[in-house]
């Protein structure tokens, strides 16, 4: 490709590790002769052929730092500054990605505004060809990378300087080594440009000692009840689970458990069934997960919230045979249901199994539970997790976060997913207490209640929830040990007010997808956040790599796809092998000889610590919840009149990612497509936004411009209004003008009429929590967080505060 001067330069992320230095970062490395040979080889010792094979020699290593095959770097020559774009693919040569290059340069135009243009771009320089007129003082915040003329000695170095906030001195060293590589490479101009290495050998093997550093070999040989049942046996008094009012003891939930396993027995159901559990945070939940592990069966946790036509989905491609369900959550599941639906209430109240000859419970090797999660084809994919990949976390968490007797757990996370998993095992082996919390039913003034009521110790949760709880758990933090957060990136102020607010908790951060059982990198933030978005480092059962699109391991600071290896690695998806094998592939080098591809951008820092910077595809994480785009997109464009739906990612009123939707649509409307997505998707995979357009803006190559989407979300957001003064009069009395104005502040929308429903206009659970919160604060009234999901009009809720409080006056 060539360059143009409507493409910027391709920018190099910062690298650094803590606090700016006040000076730039400067760093020298003696051409070698491998390397001089190249050089010459190419050029035949011509400086501007020389600039010319040093432009291409760092854009094959930039390309590799910044994942992208078309990168494009700054390069100073005669006339000032240009711009050159070289397409890394393609190239069968090193020859023709020589002379790639120099077609590119020819063509690049001149920098029209260097001081924006090479902000965070790689400048290239040679001391033979000299800087023109380009003046130093608006390269501050470029890294420079030059060539200089010979010394004394007949040596000439590769030099690098960057600006104090975008790298260290280390990261240049490794760079300066890559491009040293790859000139190394250049001596035989007719050999493969795939070939080139964009990375030293000896950088390369530092990132996968990295990778290794803290992996034990040795497979955990149990299974999740059998830590447990140890448990039971050795304090069978102690307090268990806590579920509002309701408590059993181990000996109680155990004996629960086991009169769910002997009815699912009774059922026919055993090793190699898989069992549907459809339950929300009461004192059977438990029991009944359990239970289903303890008939040798794989529980299948299905989300109350979900509509029936998507648990249709998940029991029919999970083949269940049997579904165990809370009574009063039967209304929700799928009308023609084959498999055998049994109340866990009374399940769990039956009579306990009598011993079996043989092994009648779990093996290591069992399959222990199947979660789905969003699929980009647009269907839900189960993942399927046997008991020995699970065992392996659950056998690292008790000892990294430090559970014991002693441990009292704030159970949050929906039991539908598996961040619960990282709660409900570890806790029971641990003989802690697990205390059930209904985040959709409990405000975060009543979750702190909560914590200090039950002298709670330990919590997991999603930092878009931690955000508006954090502020309350003073009142708990006695007893509190430590928070976890895990889901979604972690930003440097909820950091710091963690630290501010509960000086001396814990704050850990977890990462790791579903289909590496949970749990695959930790740390605890200190006091300090740092400049990025550090991820941690590989836990006791993971091995992690970093490559680039060739899958090719790359060093540390450079930009690629994180895999993960190791013990707690996933079989794969249920029914669908084309994907199994796409993201679990063959790995020689891996533990298990396979790994998986997250899918998500990541770099090694030289601590052995992980920066998250992305994701390689469109995959978002909307409140914690994976949601792949294109599967609402298939989802919206099935229903009746939507012609195609185009789907993408943008910042929603409390800043935080949400879904927006456009759609070329004919014979329907707004309304109707929202009801039609809500019922056949979860809550979180609703777009907050729905749009009608007549055409979908598409790019040259026929595809649909996603961005021109975001930059038109971007110019439609209306500004967030002021509170309203009280209105009354046609429009509705003054509790309803009132929270009409909390409504629109929240959303920051347009004006909303009083049958405007806030979940239709936006909303979601987290800014649900607002409102409630302003209405507390400003009315001095306490809706309940149930009865506003219930309804949630502007003139609902003006009823509930009438309700709660007659006499109100606004």
């Amino acid at each position: 490709m060539t360059s143009d001067s409507a493409v910027p330069a391709t920018t190099i992320r910062p690298r650094r590790t803590g606090a700016a230095p006040s000076a730039r970062a400067r760093t020298g490395l003696a051409l070698g002769p491998a390397a001089a040979d190249g050089l010459a080889r190419v050029s035949g010792g011509r400086p501007l052929e020389e600039l010319v094979a040093l432009t291409a020699a760092t854009a094959v290593v930039v390309g590799a730092a910044e994942h992208t095959d078309e990168p494009v770097l700054a390069v100073s020559g005669p006339a000032g500054p240009v711009l050159c774009g070289i397409g890394l693919t393609g190239r069968s040569t090193v020859g023709d990605l020589v002379r790639a290059a120099d077609s590119a340069l020819r063509s690049a135009p001149a920098v029209p505004d260097e001081e924006t243009a090479l902000a965070g771009a790689v400048l290239v320089r040679s001391a033979r060809v000299g800087d023109g007129p380009a003046a130093r003082a608006s390269r501050q915040d470029a890294i420079e990378l030059t060539l200089t003329e010979p010394g004394a000695d007949g040596v000439r170095e590769l030099v690098a300087e960057a600006g104090p906030d975008r790298a260290e001195a280390w990261f240049l060293d490794v760079l300066l080594r890559s491009v040293s590589g790859v000139l190394a490479g250049f001596t035989d101009p007719h050999g493969p440009a795939a070939a080139l290495p964009p990375a030293a050998a000896d950088d390369v093997a530092q990132a996968v000692e990295l990778g290794r550093r803290g992996f034990v070999p040795e497979i955990v040989p149990t299974t999740l009840t059998a830590p447990i049942e140890e448990t039971v046996r050795a304090h069978p008094d102690r307090t268990a689970v806590v579920a509002g009012a309701q408590t059993l003891t181990y000996r109680e939930f155990w004996q629960a458990a086991q009169a769910v396993a002997a009815r699912l027995r009774t059922a026919g159901i055993g090793r190699g069934h898989r069992v549907g559990v459809l339950t929300g945070k009461t004192v059977h939940a438990v029991p009944a997960i359990v239970g289903t592990l303890l008939a040798g069966a794989a529980y299948v946790p299905l989300d109350p919230r979900s509509p029936a036509a998507r648990l249709a989905e998940i029991l029919d491609d999970a083949e269940c045979a049997a579904v165990l369900a809370a009574p009063d959550l039967l209304a929700g599941l799928p009308a023609g249901l084959t498999a055998p639906v049994i109340d866990l209430r009374a399940a769990a109240a039956g009579p306990a199994a009598e011993p079996e000859a043989g092994p009648s419970g779990p093996l290591p090797g069992d399959l222990a539970y199947v979660v789905y999660t969003s699929g980009s084809t647009g269907k839900p994919k189960g993942v399927e997790i046997r008991h020995r990949a699970i065992a392996s976390y659950v056998h690292w968490k008790v000892r990294h976060h430090g559970l014991d007797a002693d441990t009292r757990v704030l159970q949050l996370p929906s039991l539908a997913f598996d961040s619960s998993v990282a709660d409900l095992f570890p806790v029971l082996a641990s003989g802690g207490r697990l205390v059930l919390a209904d985040t959709h039913q409990l405000l975060p003034r009543q979750l702190a209640e909560l914590a200090e009521q039950h002298r709670i110790t330990h919590l997991t949760t999603v930092p878009s929830l931690y955000r508006v709880l954090v502020g309350e758990l003073p009142r708990a933090a006695a007893s509190l040990r430590a928070v976890t957060v895990a889901g979604e990136a972690t930003t440097p102020d909820l950091v710091g007010r963690h630290h501010e607010l509960l000086p001396g908790v814990r704050l850990i951060n977890e990462y790791g997808p579903t289909e590496s059982s949970v749990g695959a990198t930790a740390f605890d933030h200190g006091t300090s956040a740092g400049p990025g978005c550090p991820i941690g480092r590989p836990i006791a059962n993971t091995v992690a790599t970093v490559t680039g699109a060739d899958g090719r391991i790359l060093p540390v600071g450079f930009v690629g796809e994180l895999r993960l290896a190791g013990h707690g690695l996933a079989d794969g998806y249920r029914n669908r092998p084309e994907l199994t094998a796409a993201a679990f592939v063959a790995d020689a080098g891996a533990p298990g000889g396979r790994s998986y591809r997250t899918g998500d951008l990541v770099w090694w820092r030289p601590d052995g610590m992980l920066e998250f910077t992305g994701r390689a595809d469109d995959q978002v994480k909307i409140r914690g919840h994976r949601v792949e785009p294109g599967e609402v997109e298939s989802v919206l464009g099935r229903l009746p009149g939507v012609r195609q739906a185009a789907v993408a990612v943008v910042s929603g009123p409390d800043g935080a990612p949400a879904l927006a939707a456009w759609m070329e649509a004919a014979d329907t409307t707004v309304e109707e497509i929202r009801a039609g997505a809500g019922a056949a998707l979860p809550p979180a995979m609703v777009p907050a936004s729905l749009t009608l357009v007549d055409a979908l803006p598409r790019m040259v190559s026929g595809k649909i411009d996603r961005g021109a989407l975001v930059r038109l979300a971007g110019a439609d957001a209306a500004p967030a209004p002021a509170p309203s003064p009280p209105r009354t009069g046609a429009g509705g009395d003054a509790v309803e003008a009132r929270v009409r104005a909390i409504f629109e502040e929240v959303l920051g929308s347009g004006p909303i009429g009083p049958d405007g429903d806030f979940f239709e206009e936006g909303g979601h659970s987290l800014l649900a929590i607002s409102v409630i919160d302003t209405i507390e604060k400003q009315l001095g009234v306490t809706v309940d967080l149930g009865d506003f999901f219930d309804a949630p009009t502007v003139g609902e809720v003006s009823a509930l505060i009438r309700k709660a409080g007659p006499d109100f006056e606004a």
